[in-house]
């Protein structure tokens, strides 16, 4: 893929985040990036917040969905906007502004550099992070080591990363990901599975006072333990491909490394 065919936009779910969107959107165009706004079912007053963002901002589009999807089904929706308008790859950024998003453009090089990866985001957590939080991503980091038979992934949850949209675009045209909170994670698996290179670059994260989470401690953490059950039965069919692969890498003595191959970190 050569500069002139690398496209790149960001890609923002909302839902319920009237009093953060507008900074998200502002510091990514301040990025270069194009913005894909995907309103979730937003209440009435974010709904006249994120119209008054749209139509006031250069370079920045909404699509509204008729219901509550949640994050998965915006996010979705978003990646296949940005495909069929042209863009080659998007970067997911959360509306809540937990992300260090002075690193857009780190991530968008990256990805530039390596146009088949995907690049995602390595949490380096401040002491606002709260513990439960933390534990939930060690069990799923745990699961994810199981799935895809390897340390490839030091994090599947972080909702900062550049989708290349080719691939994603593929993938949800074959099958429907879960909707809720763990598409995050599905969709990494998924992708590792059809052999997507990915490189992970460290990424700063707050949970700053009064901000809005919509994870639900009990139903969200039950649906993540679901999908990982069912990763796990379908990984044991797909065990010896990806014990080939691995295999085969490791004979080629790391050609894949340096950013074209399954997770490196940079």
């Amino acid at each position: 893929m050569t500069g002139t065919d690398f496209n790149p936009c960001a890609v923002i779910p909302v839902y319920n985040h009237g009093s953060t969107a507008g900074g998200v959107v502002g510091a990514l165009r301040a990025s270069g990036l194009p913005v894909i706004l995907v309103d979730d079912g937003s209440d009435a007053a974010t709904k006249r917040i994120l119209q008054e963002i749209a139509e006031h901002t250069e370079g920045c589009r909404l699509f509204t969905l008729p219901r509550n999807l949640g994050k998965g089904g915006a996010v979705s929706r978003g990646l296949e906007e940005a495909f069929n308008a042209g863009f080659t790859h998007a970067l997911q950024a959360d509306a809540d502004g937990q992300h260090d998003l002075g690193r857009a453009g780190d991530f968008i090089e990256q990805a530039r550099s390596s146009p088949e990866a995907l690049v995602g985001g390595r949490p380096v957590f401040d002491s606002s992070v709260p513990a439960s939080r933390l534990s939930g991503r060690r069990i799923t980091t745990f699961w994810v080591r199981i799935e895809t038979l390897s340390r490839d992934i030091p994090d599947a949850m972080c909702g900062f990363r550049v989708y290349p949209l080719k691939a994603c675009h593929r993938l949800l045209a074959g099958r429907s990901l879960r909707r809720r909170m763990e598409f995050d994670i599905e969709i990494l698996v998924r992708l590792y599975w059809r052999r997507v290179p990915m490189v992970f670059l460290p990424l700063a994260v707050t949970y700053p006072a009064g901000g809005v989470s919509h994870f639900r401690l009990f139903r969200d953490n039950l649906a993540i333990g679901l999908m990982h059950a069912c990763l796990f039965f379908e990984m044991l069919a797909r065990a010896p491909g990806i014990l080939v692969r691995r295999f085969t890498r490791r004979i080629l003595g790391g050609a894949e490394r340096g950013g074209n191959g399954h997770g490196a970190l940079v």
